[in-house]
């Protein structure tokens, strides 16, 4: 199913904002202003991921 792809691609984009997002926390005079853009990035694609899990439950055929 293309959607678990997408989601996969999703998450691992996720996890790789979290990571610049707890990189950029833990660094001498960060920007919050680029702080906030990750926050808000990693939120959208928190969003979608959901948005599409939903979507598939709503869809599933039932047995």
């Amino acid at each position: 199913m293309m959607s678990k792809s997408v989601i996969r691609r999703l998450k691992k984009n996720h996890e790789l904002v979290s990571r610049l997002i707890a990189k950029r926390q833990g660094s001498k005079g960060y920007d919050p202003l680029t702080l906030g853009e990750l926050k808000k990035t990693r939120l959208s694609i928190k969003d979608r991921i959901a948005r599409i899990e939903a979507a598939e439950r709503h869809h599933a055929p039932a047995f």
